[in-house]
């Protein structure tokens, strides 16, 4: 997993390509080109393992923004990403099942396997959610939601009715984070739309290692039009941007407004065009199927949000998440029977196809 190689060609046509020792590689293309300083910065990386994409890139250009803000860090992580998982497929071609995003616009590469955790199978996948130019993420195929290649590798080993442990980032929630004292596992799970077995199974398995953890099972709920209402919110407030810039006279009253602009698409925009609005309506935002799922974040205190403003995964974050999801998944096999009946009874993916991929 350590990188070899960031290779750059620098100037308007310029593109990112990372190799790792064994073999994965990822490249992506900024939209607006790359500048040598850039190729200078994402060249720091060589020799650091691939993995925790975000927290690389970050120590490389010290912040970054999607929507399109910071193409050449975003085409880094993206790069980087798509190199990291391609070594699983490198060392063990014939264990994991691998293909690409087929979203119009995206490049991520998706791979996985069935893995024996102490006995126990366990089909396992990662997604990269990328787009091209460095301008996402579009998030339609997040999560476990089984949609174009993603759904045919995913029926390949078996996951679409699966119980299904979803692994989400480290985050600040500001409902959860100002009442938080430390880094604390939220586990999420509508208790009528994802699985309560899941759920719960992760819940003990934290309160066995002795992780801080909540549990919340009604911050999940898919809501009709609820995205869609979103989208027509932040166009509205463009739109009055916009109308105030036609009519604006003096320098800093535009800059203000254009500042105003950037924050917008820089921050609220990454909430509205991550997924597609009806698809929202059935996976909700963090693409899970209904009825097989429940959700892990690491939620930081706002204490930590104060003095880092963005979260990011350490390797002591990182093995917290093995650990939890290894003794997650014993428990969810206590309750397997259970887990699976309910994930069976009320998944609904057959309409996926027709909302994302023929929209």
């Amino acid at each position: 997993m350590i990188i070899k190689d960031i290779r750059i060609k620098t100037g308007l046509n310029g593109y990112i390509e990372v190799e790792t020792e064994d073999g994965g590689y990822g490249k992506s293309v900024p939209r607006r080109g790359i500048t040598p300083n850039e190729a200078r910065l994402a060249k720091t990386l060589i020799g650091r393992k691939a993995f925790c994409s975000q927290t690389l890139v970050l120590e490389a250009f010290g912040r970054f923004y999607g929507q399109g803000i910071s193409e050449t860090p975003v085409s880094l992580q993206t790069a980087i990403s798509n190199a990291a998982l391609d070594t699983f497929v490198k060392c063990y071609p014939s264990e994991f099942k691998f293909g690409y995003e087929d979203l119009d616009g995206s490049c991520g590469l998706i791979a996985g396997a069935v893995l024996d955790f102490d006995g126990i199978p366990v089909s396992v996948l990662g997604t990269v959610n990328a787009s091209i130019n460095g301008i996402g993420p579009n998030e339609d195929m997040e999560g476990n939601s089984a949609i174009g290649k993603k759904g045919e590798i995913m029926a390949e080993l078996g996951m679409v009715t699966l119980p299904t442990v979803v692994i989400e980032a480290k985050v600040h929630n500001e409902l959860f984070s100002k009442v938080l004292n430390e880094g604390t596992f939220l586990v999420k799970a509508d208790k009528q739309q994802d699985n309560p077995f899941v759920a719960h199974s992760i819940f003990n398995a934290a309160n066995d290692l002795n992780f801080p953890v909540i549990i919340r099972e009604d911050v999940m709920a898919r809501v009709p039009g609820g995205m869609e209402k979103q989208t027509r919110e932040l166009a509205n407030k463009i739109v009055c941007l916009g109308e105030n810039l036609k009519n604006a006279q003096f320098s800093q009253e535009k800059l203000n407004i254009l500042a105003e602009l950037a924050l917008l698409i820089s921050q609220d925009g990454g909430g509205i065009s991550f997924m597609s609005n009806k698809l929202h309506e059935i996976i909700g935002g963090a693409g899970t199927l209904q009825g097989t799922s429940a959700v892990i974040n690491y939620c930081v205190p706002s204490e930590y949000y104060k003095e880092y403003l963005i979260p990011f995964i350490t390797e002591d974050d990182l093995q917290k998440y093995v650990m939890l999801t290894k003794q997650a998944v014993k428990e969810l096999f206590k309750v397997l029977p259970d887990a699976v009946e309910h994930a069976q009874k009320h998944c609904c993916s057959s309409s996926l196809e027709d909302l994302v991929l023929k929209s």
